[in-house]
């Protein structure tokens, strides 16, 4: 008997190190806020789910492999604050396991692409306060911090090279073709590059189609004088939804002003020209962000999109039928990160 006692004991030891070097974290955000506004006719009020960020609750773990090498995953899963319902239709936000060196991370599974992270925005891509959000909002586009952005039977690299982040993905499902399932393969490449008060962030992205390839390219770059930070991005998209003619484009600036320690006012103008409807929409945004702890942000905000006729831009939807109408929203909400 004292002879196991000591062999699993012996056995404990040597196996210590190996759980140690393996961890699991959890991860979210939960943010939601009170909307008041009106599309035309259409008067609105409502608490919803994700002002600034999507609510989201997420597990990542790495295992040190050795010799330099992880292993690595994630699994996060967008959550509807206001209902408690699970987001996008029970699909994950992203999922996927990969290897990591001191060259980068190669990954496989549901993964974002380029477009989801590398806009530069002086709202954060917020789905009710950024100007550019609101104005690609339902076109198809993959450079939107929406599902669109989020790619299914993906191989994606994530590489960082002083101040130089790298993104490439291939998806081999991204559209999911019934009719051509040989030809609905997706692409991207992303570069982001950080020096200081600077930032240039380049995005190229195509979803292929027997028919017609959807390509989407954008530029941006944003500057922090201390006093103000200013940015400015231009979005370009051919055959949205593989579509001949259904052309986009889209151009944002903005500025986010430091107030106290805590607080930043932003503003922010965008505008989209509509080829496959020749019309134009217009919208502009004023936020204020209250940083009440390093965790937990509280904001208030006003958009308001101005639509040509055959439009129904806005965070508000639109009477059945009637377009050209203008979309004004006012939220107030707080957001949680853990």
């Amino acid at each position: 008997m004292q002879k196991k006692l000591i062999a699993l004991a012996v056995a404990g030891l040597v196996s210590a190190p190996a759980f140690a070097q393996s961890n699991v974290t959890i991860y979210g955000v939960a943010d939601a806020y009170m909307a008041f506004g009106d599309h035309g006719a259409n008067d609105y009020s409502a608490v919803n789910s994700g002002g600034l960020s999507g609510s989201r609750i997420g597990f990542r773990g790495t295992e040190d492999l050795g010799n330099g090498l992880k292993g690595v995953f994630t699994y996060e899963q967008g959550i509807a604050i206001d209902d408690a319902a699970t987001g996008m239709g029970g699909a994950a936000r992203q999922a996927f396991v990969g290897l990591s060196s001191g060259f980068g991370t190669v990954s496989l599974g549901r993964q974002y692409a380029p477009g989801f992270d590398h806009i530069v925005d002086a709202f954060g891509n917020s789905a009710i306060l950024s100007p550019a959000a609101i104005l690609v909002s339902g076109e198809g586009s993959t450079i939107d911090a929406g599902s669109g952005a989020r790619w299914n039977n993906s191989v994606a690299y994530n590489g960082s090279f002083s101040g130089l982040g790298v993104r490439a993905i291939y998806s081999m499902d991204a559209v999911e073709q019934a009719a051509n399932p040989s030809d609905d393969d997706a692409y991207g490449l992303g570069l982001n590059y950080m020096n200081g008060p600077l930032r240039v962030a380049a995005i190229y992205q195509v979803v292929q189609d027997n028919a017609e390839d959807q390509k989407e390219w954008s530029l941006g770059a944003s500057y922090n004088f201390g006093v103000a930070t200013l940015t400015a991005h231009y979005q370009d998209a051919k055959s949205l939804g593989n579509a001949a003619g259904d052309d986009l484009d889209l151009w944002q600036v903005g500025v986010m002003v430091p107030v106290g320690a805590a607080g930043t006012v932003h503003l922010g103008y965008g505008q989209a020209d509509y080829d496959l409807v020749n019309a134009e929409a217009k919208s502009y945004s004023i936020a204020y962000t209250h940083a009440l702890s390093k965790r937990t942000t509280a904001y208030v905000g006003y958009n308001q999109t101005d639509n040509d006729n055959g439009l129904t831009k806005g965070v508000v939807g639109a009477s059945a039928g009637v377009t050209g109408d203008k979309a004004n929203v006012f939220a107030v909400g707080m957001r949680h990160t853990f």
